[in-house]
């Protein structure tokens, strides 16, 4: 414990770095014998079959996909941002007040833009009669596309609040 406090300052990095990553990885998968299907949070999904692979949208709903595209972009630049605010805070002399709020910030944005796609992709999907998570009964189970966008936010607020004991 004593180590994580004392390198806290690379967790906000670790976080953005993690979150990046996991926004291109896939989101979720449904397995069906001989099949499965990864969905990215760009709508793309991969079919893996005993054929040839098979890359296309998931949806075709240009609504659908514009929200997608919104929310990952909101979520890259948050990370990014993240990234490159907690690089600056090492090398300048900047408000730590406004530093450790705008990391939080950007926590927050990234944990609800993936909230706000989690609950689009069930209201898109009951739309048309079948659930979409296996949590309301559908097929797709999570996967760390979204998972480790949570992880990188608590990532972040971590480092933040224990960098603020340390201080």
């Amino acid at each position: 414990m004593n180590f994580i406090i004392r390198n806290a300052k690379f967790l906000p990095i670790i976080g953005g770095i993690l979150t990046i990553i996991a926004l291109f990885t896939p989101t979720s998968f449904h397995t069906e014998p001989g099949n499965t299907y990864f969905v990215w949070m760009n709508q793309l999904y991969l079919e893996t079959d005993p054929g040839p692979l098979t890359i296309g949208l998931l949806r075709i709903d240009l609504e659908l996909v514009i929200y997608s595209t919104i929310f990952s972009v909101v979520i890259y630049t948050s990370a990014l941002i993240s990234i490159i605010l907690s690089t600056v805070y090492r090398r300048q002399p900047i408000n730590p007040k406004g530093y450790k709020r705008n990391a939080i910030i950007l926590a927050t944005l990234i944990t609800l833009s993936t909230l706000a796609w989690i609950i689009m992709m069930e209201i898109f999907y009951r739309r048309n009669g079948f659930p979409h998570w296996s949590i309301g009964g559908g097929g797709y189970i999570p996967h760390f596309g979204v998972i480790g966008q949570f992880i990188g936010s608590v990532f972040i607020v971590m480092g933040v609040l224990l960098e603020r004991n340390t201080k």
